[in-house]
């Protein structure tokens, strides 16, 4: 034990001599929370109030999750509240997080309450932290929700494991409306059959409105692996990076259009360190770059984000001895090319930092969770450009406006009551199915089938015409899901039937009015 902290203590005073910028210039920071149990922190966030909200998660054990966690703090990092989201019994955790257009936030990842291997979790939290609803997908073996994000008309999740064995579905997107109700399932990498094992942890909307997941695969070694799909999730191209061996994290588009993306690579053997991946919109390859070099026992990186539009933030992992403690946490100001311009040590810790975001004043935060006395805890850094702590701001601030009455620091019981069992989820394609009408042509009555998993109750129905003029419009309640209708009032021609059932989804079918 003495012999390992004399090495520590070596290593810690080399790096400090070497890259002397790394040390603490203030005692401000970091923030540290958890009161010293085991927490684990996912994602950052600034709030529309300057504070900042961090998503992670709360062990009962070593190896056990207990709770969902959000914490708000102010412009300074101090704590203002903190929610914890689960029953105290099952297990809760969060995966991902993102913010929703009415300032709430939506939230994924996976719970216990109904099957011990975990199912995946999602549910929606309020401008008051107050859970609006709250979705469990049921499923056999383990499944759980890796990332969701928050779009114009609802939420797109990534599911891990939708299914088992090797040459399994484990990538699974799916679409749910702003109530959490799912839409649509659509399993990915399922064109090329040599993938398998493939993972995807991180998704964002591109430019373009379609949705970019990163992670990895088998092909057959593991490989760095990238999915593009439009918005109905049909798979536009992926890649899986060749030339080595590694994993992908998080990926950003640049105001450029390339993409950049985190993540471990070692072309030779099995030791991979940190490196940048960068991409075009088309999905074609343009290089990878170690950010350290290549002759590191270990690393990685996490985290990535954009900085002044051609510099590039990531948060990596790496260390030189074979002792797995022996490591550093880093963040690394580079340029697109991977060359580095400045660079700070986080901690003497072999674990990157979770998550990196810039404040609306161009301010670095840094989150992430390390070992304190055998526990893991939360570490918030504040930095300027140059890498260096911020300091303190001392202006008045008015947090959680948009909340009518204070909010406290509790547990909130989780009650998920609402349960959908993954195999009932329609497939993009059944959801997108069209109204089969007969007869067809018609000249007076023409009867409407709707597809099987049509939402029960009224249905808003509506018929157009071949310039988009609305020229029948009903609500009606179908029986065994046909409904019959008299259209012996409109003219002859080629008319479009559009079907709203209680969940909102549409259903649209074609049909021509005969004159006889």
């Amino acid at each position: 034990m003495l012999i390992k902290r004399a090495n520590k203590y070596l290593l810690t005073l080399i790096f400090s001599l070497i890259f002397p910028f790394c040390q603490l210039t203030a005692q401000d920071w970091p923030k540290i929370y958890g009161n010293n149990f085991h927490a684990y922190v996912n994602r950052l966030f600034e709030d529309y109030d300057k504070g900042y909200l961090i998503g992670g998660s709360v062990l009962a054990n070593a190896n056990t999750f207990r709770y969902a966690w959000i914490k708000k703090t102010d412009i300074n990092g101090n704590e203002i509240w903190n929610k914890k989201f689960g029953n105290s019994v099952d297990q809760f955790y969060l995966n991902s997080c993102f913010k929703t257009a009415n300032e709430g936030l939506i939230i994924c990842g996976g719970t216990t309450v109904e099957d011990p291997l975990l199912d995946p979790i999602f549910f929606k939290l309020n401008s008051c932290s107050e859970p609006e609803w709250c979705k469990i997908l049921l499923s056999e073996d383990y499944n759980v929700a890796t990332d969701v994000i928050s779009i114009k008309d609802g939420y797109i999740g990534i599911l891990k494991y939708y299914g088992e064995g090797l040459f399994y579905a484990r990538i699974s997107l799916i679409k749910m409306d702003l109530s959490g109700e799912p839409l649509w399932i659509q399993q990915l990498a399922q064109e090329d059959t040599l993938i398998y094992n493939e993972e995807a942890y991180h998704l964002i909307e591109t430019f373009d409105s379609s949705y970019l997941a990163s992670g990895h695969c088998f092909y057959p070694g593991l490989k760095p692996f990238w999915i593009k799909t439009d918005t109905a999730g049909n798979q536009i191209w992926d890649i899986k990076w060749q030339g080595g061996i590694g994993g992908a994290d998080e990926v950003i588009q640049m105001k450029s259009g390339f993409f950049f993306s985190a993540g471990g690579f070692a072309s030779t053997g099995y030791a991979m360190t940190p490196s940048i991946f960068k991409f075009d919109n088309n999905g074609y390859p343009i290089y990878q770059q170690y950010l350290l070099g290549d002759t590191l026992i270990g690393g990685g990186a996490e985290p990535i984000i954009s900085f002044n539009d051609s510099l590039l933030l990531t948060g990596i992992q790496w260390r030189i001895s074979p002792n797995v403690d022996d490591g550093f946490s880093e963040i690394l100001l580079t340029d697109t090319l991977g060359i580095i311009i400045n660079r700070r040590v986080l901690l003497h810790e072999n674990h990157p930092p979770s998550s990196i975001i810039l404040s609306h004043d161009n301010k670095i935060l840094v989150a992430g969770d390390y070992v304190v006395d055998n526990n893991w805890d939360i570490y918030l850094w504040k930095m300027n450009a140059d890498l260096e702590d911020d300091t303190l701001y001392t202006q008045p601030l008015t947090y959680d406006s948009l909340c009518p009455y204070q909010i406290l620091s509790d547990t909130v019981d989780l009650d998920c009551s609402l349960f959908v069992n993954i195999e009932d989820i329609p497939t993009r394609e059944k959801y997108e199915s069209t109204i089969k009408i007969s007869p067809n042509p018609a000249k007076d009555w023409i009867m409407l089938s709707l597809p099987d998993n049509v939402s029960s109750g009224t249905i808003e129905l509506a018929v157009y015409n071949i310039f988009g003029q609305e020229v029948l419009k009903r609500e009606v309640i179908p029986v065994n899901r046909m409904i019959s209708l008299n259209i012996s009032s409109l003219s002859s021609g080629l008319y479009i039937a559009v079907s709203k059932d209680q969940r909102k989804r549409m259903l649209k079918g074609k049909f021509i009015k005969s004159l006889y």
